[in-house]
């Protein structure tokens, strides 16, 4: 075969010829026009990065709520443990802990662990609080811990460890801050475990608090009164009728609030008189200067407060003309008082009226 037969390309020896383009690559002439870029679609963002973002903290998630559970199952026995000690600053150290967690647990509402139901809990506060009472004359730092058991126990729901316990503090033999302690106790717990049979069927209890009611001290007597309320046997509701004309205020208002709290409307002309004084009292918080002007200024607040409660829980039961009338004292309430949390509250309960 010639040269002229040769392929095009092939100089007949094998080798490429000398094609300049070929020598020199840049030479090849580049298109007019370059294909368009298009940024990337939000479907490939997603794809990339969003997804595997959520499945990573998807995990994490996981990771911690399973973490943090087993945390608290430590916690809790940790404290436990440390309210059994010997060492009196690691048993009050186990004490807050577990009062703490109580708290925290409970703002977790169905996610809780349900701490509040806990019988190793429930045993450790109350052991510790049947210990401290026992001292005739407790010291400062002492009562503060009583208080401060008191409560942690009256957030609990076991009401048969804690009910024997507080019985015993509430004895007339016992210390007298011991025996208001105990009874703020007893009525925090009778409020979160109401449907425990140890409330229910327990007439030694409502025969206690009866007696209490007759003591001379006026503090004892509503705080009784406050306590039968939310025990309504017959005879505890029996005594709140009677207690309607104790001559202290407070005790009127309690017994009067744990009739209504169950049904009872005898209560109602307690309510129409506080709300008279209360219009009289035109409280201002500005007024307000010296350490028993704040405390009597509390307990103000708190018993109209409460009698506004009272009311609107009674509102439906009303005749038209007591409806009519307090809707009239309601109104003078508002106006009179420059408290501006009073002045809400009668102000929805003046709405609620109106609406029906």
């Amino acid at each position: 075969m010639t040269d002229a037969d040769s392929p095009a390309g092939n100089n007949g020896d094998g080798h490429l010829d000398d094609d300049p383009l070929l020598r020199n690559p840049r030479a090849i002439p580049l298109p007019s026009e370059l294909p368009p870029v298009e940024p990337p679609s939000a479907g490939l963002i997603v794809q990339l990065f969003l997804v595997p973002a959520i499945i990573v903290a998807a995990v994490i998630g996981v990771y911690a709520l399973f973490g943090r559970m087993a945390s608290q199952e430590q916690d809790w026995r940790q404290l436990t443990s440390d309210v059994r000690s010997d060492n009196p600053h690691i048993r009050w150290r186990g004490a807050l802990g577990l009062a703490q967690l109580l708290d925290a647990d409970a703002q977790r509402g169905e996610n809780s662990q349900k701490l509040s139901q806990n019988r190793e809990i429930a045993t450790a506060l109350a052991g510790l609080y049947q210990e401290l009472i026992q001292h005739n004359a407790p010291s400062e730092e002492e009562l503060k811990q009583i208080e401060f058991l008191s409560k942690a126990m009256g957030r609990m729901e076991v009401a048969d460890v804690m009910i024997p316990v507080l019985q015993t503090g509430i004895d007339p033999a016992r210390n007298h801050d011991v025996r208001k302690h105990s009874l703020i106790g007893l009525a925090m717990l009778a409020g979160n475990a109401k449907d425990s049979p140890t409330l229910k069927e327990n007439p030694e209890l409502v025969n206690q608090l009866i007696a209490i009611s007759k003591e001379p001290e006026p503090l004892f007597r509503h705080q009784a009164a406050y306590d039968l309320g939310l025990i309504p046997t017959p005879a505890a509701l029996e005594r709140l009728e009677v207690l309607l004309d104790d001559p202290d205020q407070m005790v009127r208002l309690n017994a009067a609030i744990g009739l209504t709290r169950n049904g009872n409307l005898k209560g109602e002309p307690v309510f129409a008189e506080l709300v008279n004084e209360a219009i009289q009292w035109k409280l201002d918080p500005a007024q307000v200067r010296t350490v028993e002007e704040e405390a009597r200024y509390f307990e103000r607040m708190l018993m109209i407060t409460n009698v506004l409660k009272a009311i609107s829980e009674l509102q439906p039961q009303l005749t038209a003309e007591s409806k009519a009338a307090y809707e009239q004292k309601i109104e003078l309430l508002s106006n009179s008082t420059h408290d501006a949390v009073l002045r809400t509250q009668a102000r929805e309960l003046l709405h609620k009226f109106k609406k029906q």
